[in-house]
C-alpha cells in the first residue's frame, strides 16, 4: 500500500469510525456548491460598501480587539445581505447542477510528506429524488512542503459512483430518500428544519459542536464550513450561517485579500491545537469560495505556516451528467 492510498484511507475511512468522522468523510467525497446571478450595478454598489467599510475597520482594528470584532462582523454582514439579494437560479427540468472541487491535501508515510491533489465531481439534478453522479480522479499533483515535487507514485485511475437523492453509499434498510441529515450531508429535511435566525443556529451549532473537535469555537467554523461546502444550502440559510459565524468570539480575519486557487477572496480563521482553519469567501459576492488548513507549529517535520490541505469550489448548470 502506498502513502496515498494510505492518505486515501484517512479521508473516506472505512465505516467502523465513530459516526462523526463517518459523517465527515463520506461528505468530503459528496461536496456540491451552488450558482448565483449577480447584476453587474448591484456588484460595483456592493463593491462600493466594501470599500467604505474596509476604510472605516481599518482604522478602528489599529486600536484593539474589539476593533477586529467590528470589522469580522462587517465583512460577514456585507457577504450575508450579497447572498440574501441573490438567490440562487433554479436549474431547468433536465438539466444539473455541476460541482468541481479542487483538493491539496497531505500524505504521510514512511518517507517525507507530500501534498497530493484530487478533484470532485458532482452532478446534482434538477429534481433531487433522481440518480446524482459523482466521480473522484486523481489530479497527479505531487508536491513536498517546501515547494519541491514530489514522488511520482502514479495517477489512480478515477473513480464513479451513482445514487439516488445524493446517497452514494447507502445503509440497509434505509431510504435514500428519507435520510434525516447533517451538518457534513445536509438533506431536503435538514435543511428545511434549521432556523434562519442567527443567534438560534449559533446556539444549536454550539449544542451539536459540543465536546467534538480541539477547540469549541474552532468546531463551529468547521461544521459551517462542512455545511456551505457541500453546495446544498439556499441562500437564506448561507447568510444566517455567515451572520452566526460573525458571533465567534476568537474568528478573525487572517488575510483581507488572499487568493486560493486562482480566485480572490477573504481568509477568516480561528487558530486553535497547531492549526488555523479557515473559510475564503468573496465579501462582495458572498460566494463561498473554499477552505484550508495552515500549521500554526512544526508538525511531523513540517514548519508552522505550512498550508497542509486547502480545497476550493467551483459551479454551473450543465445539460448532462458525467
Amino acid at each position: 500500500m502506498t502513502d496515498l492510498d494510505e492518505a486515501l484511507q484517512d479521508l473516506y475511512p472505512p465505516a467502523e469510525l465513530d459516526e462523526l468522522s463517518l459523517r465527515r468523510a463520506r461528505a468530503r467525497v459528496l461536496s456540491p456548491s451552488e450558482t448565483r446571478r449577480r447584476t453587474p450595478g448591484k456588484v460595483l454598489a456592493a463593491a462600493a460598501v466594501a470599500v467604505l467599510i474596509a476604510i472605516v475597520v481599518m482604522a478602528v482594528m489599529t486600536r484593539d480587539r474589539p476593533g477586529a470584532m467590528v470589522e469580522v462582523a462587517h465583512t460577514l454582514s456585507l457577504a450575508a445581505d450579497a447572498q440574501s439579494a441573490n438567490p440562487d437560479a433554479l436549474v431547468p427540468a433536465g438539466q444539473f447542477r455541476y460541482i468541481d472541487r479542487h483538493e491539496l491535501n497531505m500524505a504521510y508515510g514512511s518517507a517525507a510528506p507530500y501534498r497530493f491533489g484530487l478533484r470532485l465531481e458532482t452532478w446534482v439534478p434538477a429534481d433531487p429524488a433522481g440518480e446524482w453522479v459523482l466521480r473522484r480522479s486523481d489530479t497527479g499533483e505531487r508536491t513536498y512542503p517546501d515547494g519541491r515535487p514530489g514522488p511520482d507514485d502514479g495517477i489512480a485511475a478515477p473513480e464513479t459512483w451513482r445514487g439516488r437523492c445524493g446517497d452514494f453509499f447507502p445503509q440497509p434498510g434505509v431510504d435514500s430518500c428519507d435520510r434525516p441529515g447533517n451538518w457534513q450531508e445536509p438533506t431536503d429535511s435538514f435543511v428545511d428544519g434549521l432556523t434562519r435566525d442567527s443567534r438560534r443556529l449559533f446556539d444549536q451549532l454550539r449544542r451539536e459542536t459540543d465536546g467534538h473537535g480541539q477547540d469549541p469555537d474552532q468546531e463551529v467554523l468547521v461544521y459551517v464550513a462542512d455545511a456551505l461546502r457541500s453546495g446544498l444550502l439556499p441562500a437564506d440559510l448561507r447568510a444566517a450561517l455567515y451572520r452566526a459565524l460573525a458571533l465567534l468570539p476568537t474568528l478573525t480575519i487572517t488575510e483581507r485579500t488572499t487568493t486560493l486557487d486562482g480566485r480572490t477572496g477573504t481568509a477568516l480563521g480561528i487558530a486553535a491545537a497547531g492549526e488555523r482553519r479557515e473559510i475564503v469567501i468573496d465579501p462582495v459576492s458572498g460566494a463561498f469560495i473554499g477552505e484550508r488548513t495552515r500549521l500554526t507549529r512544526d508538525r511531523d517535520g513540517i514548519p508552522a505556516g505550512t498550508v497542509v490541505s486547502s480545497s476550493s469550489v467551483t459551479y454551473r448548470v450543465v445539460r448532462t451528467a458525467g
